[in-house]
């Protein structure tokens, strides 16, 4: 301060690069820890949607089968998406039918669910997949029906 009792221009200049430091590595720090929290939850979609995708396997090479039951035990609080026909789709299969385990995007605005599948999720071309409405896994899994109709699969909460 000068003798007028005024904080000097260099002394808020410090001020003001020392808030915005702290700022960075608070976000830094946050950054990496919804990073390292979130690691185990993708592997458990992807175990997941591995299940999910042999199912889907079976009920389409069957004639004999044409429904499956199946459980999927987590990742709790994730959600089952389909992605078909003329909808935005996640850039792992950007061609075809989509099958994804992710979070729930909130807001659903815009391609807000299409990037976090992208980026924080696991996904799988389905090409005779149906849309479907999503499917909450609870804290205690959910139970899904895999069906063959007309050549299409089916997947509803069971």
């Amino acid at each position: 301060m000068n003798k007028q009792g005024n904080i000097l221009p260099e002394t808020v200049l410090k001020i003001l690069i020392a808030v915005i430091c702290i700022g960075f590595l608070v976000y830094l720090f946050a950054a990496i820890y919804f990073n390292l929290t979130n690691a185990p939850k993708i592997k458990e979609a992807e175990a997941s949607k591995n299940l999910i995708l042999e199912e889907i396997n079976a009920v389409n090479n069957n004639l004999e089968i044409n429904e499956s039951g199946l459980f999927v035990p987590n990742p709790s609080s994730w959600f089952i998406f389909s992605f078909v026909d003329g909808e935005l789709k996640p850039n792992s299969c950007i061609d075809e039918n989509c099958l994804c385990i992710c979070e729930e995007a909130v807001p659903d605005w815009f391609d807000w669910q299409v990037k976090r599948c992208d980026e924080k999720g696991s996904c799988i071309g389905v090409p005779n997949l149906k849309k479907f409405d999503k499917i909450k896994i609870e804290n205690n899994g959910a139970w899904i029906l895999i069906n063959k109709v007309n050549e299409q699969i089916e997947i509803t909460r069971k």
